[in-house]
């Protein structure tokens, strides 16, 4: 009965070494494979002569539009200009220049009751050249 059990319990420690060493093979193909075709590809891309067309002063500039709608009423109209715009520009953790541009404009106001409802229609441009 002991030697069954030591039998199985060995058996069951080289089902997990053979299992490990499987998937560091796995693991180690997949990231040869990966070479390759990257290499592949920056060669099909130096005889076709995609690579050519950059230049370091050209640039890829990604947009994000964000709206936002808010409501305000009563005393909170009283300081609020007409439209309003601000500009920001910080530098993102990959190293992207990034320039967020805020456009807040009064889109409505509504009159009901004796209270001043106002929409607010804030733009969040944001514009990320890359490098």
């Amino acid at each position: 009965m002991w030697t069954f059990v030591t039998q199985l319990l060995v058996t069951l420690v080289l089902l997990g070494f053979f299992l490990v060493s499987c998937q560091n093979v796995m693991h180690i193909v997949r990231g040869s494979l990966c070479f390759v075709l990257k290499h592949i590809h920056q060669e099909l891309d130096k005889e076709l002569g995609e690579n050519e067309g950059l230049s370091d002063d050209e640039e890829t500039i990604s947009t994000r539009v964000v709206r936002r709608r808010v409501l305000l009423k009563g005393s909170e109209l009283q300081n609020i200009p007409g439209e309003q715009v601000t500009e920001e520009q910080f530098t993102d953790d990959q190293g992207n220049i990034v320039t967020k541009k805020i456009v807040r404009k009064i889109v409505r106001q509504i009159d009901s009751s004796g209270a001043d409802d106002t929409q607010e229609h804030e733009e969040d441009h944001t514009s990320t050249p890359n490098p």
